[in-house]
């Protein structure tokens, strides 16, 4: 068993983390929509160009290869970062959940819910899903938390929307960026949507460490440099800047489970394996990523791959859950280029809804 640990990101500046864009509009680049929570691929992404940047090339290909010397005891696991308030910690919600209303709106909103807080998260993993109520929505219908969560939040005033019975962890401001092109083509107008965090709230993750001493300070070094520098787009504009702290805090856990949910995106490491987590009563959303790839000397788009989303319910495999994916090398590009696709797997049992 690693050393786990939780991190509390805690944001000084907005975020920007880019996800679809929007349809241009007319003398327009269009909108560049934020993700609310930065995903354990883009995480280690950035960890990684960090690592280059401060250890050296030769030092971060030593790290990667660790990955594939021993697939048994990886260097360094993480989680997705997640929304948090206070002391209320939220999580994806498991999509095996659904609501058993048979009352339309009630059901859309259900849907809707994109994060559950962690008690409830910790009922629907044991087989004991509370009923779904809309009063304990939160942050405009995208969290679900139980009365007793929402009482506790309740009594923080940063948190009170108002002339409004809602609760606000995070909110999103789109502001306009120009692009300064060519003398003939002129400048184009193009926004930009970032998401603030309210007072005491931010993004947490997990992480384990199976060699902790080096690795663990390692990270922790290069956390606190992303801090400074930012992490997602517009660092140049000041975004994505943040302070961490590492409270005492346990993961929820089942015991023996023939399911589990995955806490960070996920790419089988084989079509074998694959079969085997497609067994039985799963539930699953997919996402396909590419995006432009920078390079010394040129600049290219990486080749798309397919993962597996946060609240995945997956059958369990004995082996190792996922890959470090390294067949994503851009024509041109004169170094590998890799994504962490790695399951956080905790177990799910009992009913679903």
């Amino acid at each position: 068993m690693g050393n786990e640990i939780i991190y509390r990101l805690n944001f000084k500046t907005q975020l920007h983390l880019g996800r679809d864009t929007g349809a241009a509009q007319v003398g327009s680049l269009g909108l560049e929509k934020t993700e609310t929570y930065i995903p354990a691929d883009t995480l280690f992404s950035a960890i990684c160009q960090m690592w280059t940047t401060f250890y050296g090339t030769e030092s971060l290909t030593d790290f990667l290869n660790r990955y594939t010397e021993n697939p048994q005891q990886l260097p360094f696991e993480l989680t997705s970062a997640f929304p948090f308030a206070s002391d209320v910690y939220f999580y994806p919600k498991p999509l095996t959940w659904t609501d058993d209303s048979t009352e339309s709106t009630r059901r859309k909103k259900s849907k809707r819910v994109r994060f559950v807080s962690e008690s409830i998260f910790e009922d629907i993993i044991s087989g004991k899903p509370p009923k779904f109520s809309e009063d304990n929505l939160i942050n405009g219908g995208a969290v679900w938390v139980s009365p007793q969560e929402r009482e506790r939040l309740e009594k923080i005033e940063s948190l009170k929307t108002p002339n409004a019975d809602d609760l606000t962890i995070w909110k999103t401001d789109t502001r306009p960026r120009v692009t300064l092109g060519s003398r003939s083509a002129g400048s184009e107008i193009w926004h930009v949507e970032s998401v603030t965090f309210n007072t005491d709230c931010g993004l947490w993750f997990a992480a384990k460490f199976h060699t902790p001493d080096a690795t663990q300070q390692q990270i922790q070094t290069l956390l606190r440099v992303l801090g400074d520098t930012g992490i997602g787009g517009e660092r140049n504009a000041g975004y994505g800047m943040f302070g961490f702290t590492k409270p005492r805090k346990k993961m929820p856990t089942v015991g023996t489970a023939d399911r589990f949910i995955t806490l960070s995106r996920m790419c089988p490491k084989s079509s074998d394996q694959l079969q085997k987590l497609l067994t039985g009563d799963v539930a699953y959303n997919l996402i396909s990523l590419s995006g432009r790839m920078p390079y010394p000397g040129g600049d290219t788009r990486r080749k798309q791959i397919n993962l597996f989303t946060e609240g995945s319910v997956l059958q369990t495999d004995r082996e190792p859950i996922g890959r470090l994916v390294d067949e994503l090398k851009p024509d041109g590009c004169p170094h590998p280029v890799y994504r962490y696709g790695y399951a956080w797997p905790v177990g799910i049992t009992g009913a679903s809804s």
